[in-house]
């Protein structure tokens, strides 16, 4: 099992042992004697006091006033913040940091004065366990494409730890003015000679251009924000999708055996995110709108109306194997049990491999060359 012990801590009643939480269901579990908690009945309070437990969706000017602030350390009881020295990763634990979920930093964390921070109101409670996600890993290293020989019997997950990252979530509703041109085709006739001195007609594709401008309108939900620098946001983003319509109301029994970070990236930046993942859709919305076989865009002028954000955690394992003295990590959704990861090549077998498509394309050639001198 994992080291635990920087995480929350929640007493068995029957014998004083450490509780963890249970994945994929909702009590917590005593591995000594099998006593089990269910996560208490009393939710939260929402953000205005009035008992509010559903997970809300909140406006985005309007947002940072009414939403509940607290001390980071509050996410759980005695709980405090760390800060890795390493790659700066914020981590809230209760007990001492002896080791760095991230990268690995055996002694350089420093507990840093708790601040006030927009605290997460939902949290997607892990469903895969440990040891599924070990089984997880060991299917996806035996599925890699040109690796080393010898990678399935010499990589091994030396620890892995469970953690709970920081999301933001942005709905909007855009209206976007553009300005470009249409490009359709049309065909005319022309004349040639060819190798063999006979004269011949082809018909030519051109392209007729012509101003274009307008107004699309793209309604988002949910545009998915990871809000930290501790993991490399391509690799975490190809965790996606996640469930979130089984977002539940947060409660700290839901972190018992595991950790928590605390959000790097702030709302505002993280809006800034969230539109560069929109401006794709909504560049196919002009292309569209522009019609004709080709398009050019030239201006973009973007307005967000109706704004509104969720902010909550997302269960993840996070591990590393150690190949030719060079460290690869990997990931898995503890949801949907999908794994990302770095991983070795084997520099030998892609080699082997472009000789043989080579060999191949140049044995085409020969026999069309061939085919060509005995005609």
């Amino acid at each position: 099992m994992s080291d635990q012990s920087n995480s929350l801590q929640i007493k068995c009643e029957g014998c004083g042992a450490e509780l963890t939480y249970a994945p994929g269901t909702t009590t917590l579990e005593c591995e000594y004697c099998g006593a089990t908690q269910e996560i208490g009945a009393d939710e939260p309070e929402g953000p205005d006091g009035d008992g509010q437990v559903e997970v809300v969706e909140y406006d985005f000017h309007e947002g940072l006033a009414r939403m509940a602030k607290a001390k980071t350390s509050d996410l759980v009881e005695g709980g405090q913040e760390f800060e890795c020295k390493g790659c700066g990763a914020r981590e809230v634990i209760k007990g001492q940091a002896s080791e760095c979920s991230y990268c690995g930093s055996p002694i350089v964390v420093t507990q840093k004065p708790s601040e006030d921070a927009i605290v997460p109101e939902s949290v997607l409670p892990f469903r895969v366990d440990e040891r599924k996600s070990r089984d997880l890993f060991h299917k996806w290293v035996e599925g890699l494409w040109f690796a080393p020989n010898d990678l399935k019997q010499r990589a091994s997950a030396d620890r892995i730890d469970g953690v709970y990252m920081p999301y933001w979530t942005y709905d909007s509703n855009t209206t976007t003015r553009y300005r470009g041109q249409r490009g359709d085709h049309y065909y005319v006739s022309e004349s040639y000679t060819d190798s063999e001195g006979n004269r011949k007609t082809r018909q030519v594709r051109k392209t007729r251009w012509r101003h274009a401008s307008g107004t699309v309108r793209v309604p988002f939900d949910d545009v998915l924000i990871y809000a930290s620098k501790s993991l490399d946001r391509g690799l975490v983003e190809k965790l996606e999708p996640w469930p979130l319509k089984e977002l539940t109301p947060y409660q700290p029994a839901y972190l018992a055996g595991f950790k928590a970070e605390r959000y790097r990236i702030g709302l505002e930046d993280g809006f800034k995110l969230a539109e560069k993942r929109m401006e794709p859709r909504i560049r196919t919305a002009v292309r569209r709108d522009i019609g004709g076989d080709e398009q050019r865009i030239y201006s973009l002028s973007i307005r967000h109306d109706d704004v509104t954000f969720k902010h909550f955690l997302l269960p993840l394992w996070i591990s590393s194997f150690r190949y030719n003295e060079k460290i690869y990590r990997f990931l898995v959704n503890a949801c949907t049990g999908e794994v990302v990861g770095k991983r070795p090549y084997s520099w030998i077998k892609i080699t082997l491999l472009v000789l043989a498509i080579v060999a191949v394309i140049v044995g085409i050639v020969v026999a069309v060359q061939m085919s060509k001198g005995g005609a």
